[in-house]
């Protein structure tokens, strides 16, 4: 399956080289964050429990937070972004037109 994004760029922390930010665009050129999850839980394609088992079943090491109705994720290595970004992040083309 295509996705319906690319992925621009990754923002890491230097001093502990975790991702705080996968920086995607849509296909009508509109940026969004790939690990803002508050947007697949809104549209309901994954609850919070359901993105833990994910997580959990590829392997993927990070912690969420939530501010608000606002959820984001930081991932602990750029390895573990590539795996969001392969196992995980398929769930946004079922919200982008």
């Amino acid at each position: 399956m295509t996705n319906k994004f690319t992925v621009n760029n990754m923002l890491t922390e230097r001093e502990t080289g975790r991702v705080t930010k996968i920086y995607a665009m849509t296909p009508d050129r509109q940026p969004f964050d790939l690990l803002d999850v508050s947007i697949l839980k809104h549209y309901g394609v994954i609850t919070m429990e359901g993105l833990h088992e994910k997580m959990a079943v590829y392997a993927i090491e990070g912690d969420l937070k939530q501010q608000g109705h606002s959820v984001t994720l930081t991932l602990a290595t750029r390895e573990d972004a590539e795996k969001f970004i392969t196992h995980i992040a398929p769930l946004y083309n079922d919200v982008l037109q």
